[in-house]
Parts: structure tokens; C-alpha cells; sequence
């Protein structure tokens, strides 16, 4: 009960919000556990994918505090906007490692796996280290025939798409706001006059 009350207090844009930062939570906690339990370890693209969703989860963070602790919309705007900024690049990493895996085009060459580490305290002994991490072509983990990659453009893809509303509708309602009373009340913009 608790629950749907405090959901029922927030607007449009702070449920975006929530709604980013739980998905983007659960993410993070999924790919960590199919490391750590599961022992699937991530390569480049993985790990950049990862990035992206720690990103949203501050900036999703971010914009809930500044909604609730400030009451600030403009702050809360912005903050939505920057998410589904965000998780367009995440769609958008996510689209390129899965056209990897399906050797639609080539990964980077870093992500080749067996390559070499670079340590600067000691080059020479590096040139002779391989990798730990696999080549991003390799899908370690399909689900109904869809990685974790392909599963990561579907939730970027919807959360871009969620957040990105939510930025439009909160600044339809700035700008609504900012207009005078009976301009509201006519339809008519501020500066029209009465033929």
C-alpha cells in the first residue's frame, strides 16, 4: 500500500525516472551476477554497454532527488532528457556489439580477444600476457535466441524511448506554464491579438 502511494505521488516524469534507474539497476546487478556466479567473463563491448547503464543510473539518481528534494521540474527535465540521451548511446553500443556477434560487420580490434595488455611499469613482461577477456564476436549466453547484447538494445531502446517522451511532455508543460493565464485558457499564443 505504501508502495502505490508514493507512486501515485510522482508525475509522469519522476516515474520515468524510477522506472530508468530500477531497469538500469537490475541490469547492472544481472551482468555482475552472470559474472561472478555464473562466470561469464565480459568482453570490451560488455564492459562499455556497463558503462553506459551506471551513467543512467546516476543521472536517473540525479534527476529523482532534484524532483523530490528540490521540487525543481526544469531539474527534473533536464535530467530525463540527459537520461534518454544516454540510453540512446547504450541502444546504441548494444546495436553494434549485436551486429558483432552475428559477423554483420567487424568489432573493433581490441575486442579481436588474446590480445595484449599494456602495463607502463613493466611494457616487457605485458607484450607477453594474453587477455582475459573473449573476443566480442563469441555470444557466451542466448536466451530464445537473443544474447545479452540483444537483450540490452531492447531495454535501451524502450527506455530511450520512455525517457525521451517524458522529456517532451514535461517541456510541453513548461512551456505551458510560462504562459499567461488567459492565453492558457483561449489556446492562443501570448503575443496574438484579437482580429
Amino acid at each position: 500500500m505504501a508502495m502505490t502511494a508514493f507512486l501515485s505521488r510522482l508525475s509522469f516524469t519522476e516515474k520515468a525516472l524510477l522506472a530508468g534507474f530500477m531497469a538500469s539497476a537490475a541490469m547492472l546487478a544481472g551482468a555482475h551476477l552472470f559474472e561472478r556466479v555464473g562466470g561469464l567473463i565480459p568482453c570490451i563491448l560488455c564492459l562499455d554497454q556497463r558503462e553506459a547503464h551506471w551513467t543512467a543510473l546516476g543521472v536517473t539518481a540525479a534527476g529523482l532527488i532534484v524532483a523530490r528534494l528540490f521540487h525543481s521540474k526544469l531539474g527534473a527535465a533536464a535530467a530525463v532528457g540527459a537520461a534518454a540521451l544516454v540510453y540512446a548511446v547504450s541502444a546504441g553500443l548494444a546495436f553494434y556489439h549485436t551486429g558483432v556477434e552475428y559477423s554483420f560487420w567487424p568489432g573493433p580490434a581490441i575486442c579481436s580477444g588474446g590480445g595484449n595488455v599494456v602495463d607502463l611499469n613493466s611494457l616487457t613482461a605485458a607484450l607477453d600476457q594474453t587477455a582475459d577477456a573473449p573476443s566480442c564476436e563469441d555470444v557466451q549466453w542466448r536466451f530464445l535466441g537473443i544474447s545479452m547484447a540483444g537483450y540490452n538494445l531492447l531495454a535501451s531502446a524502450g527506455l530511450f524511448a520512455l525517457t525521451l517522451f517524458a522529456a517532451i511532455s514535461e517541456t510541453r508543460l513548461a512551456r505551458e506554464s510560462r504562459r499567461p493565464a488567459s492565453a492558457r485558457a483561449s489556446g492562443r499564443a501570448p503575443n496574438s491579438t484579437a482580429q
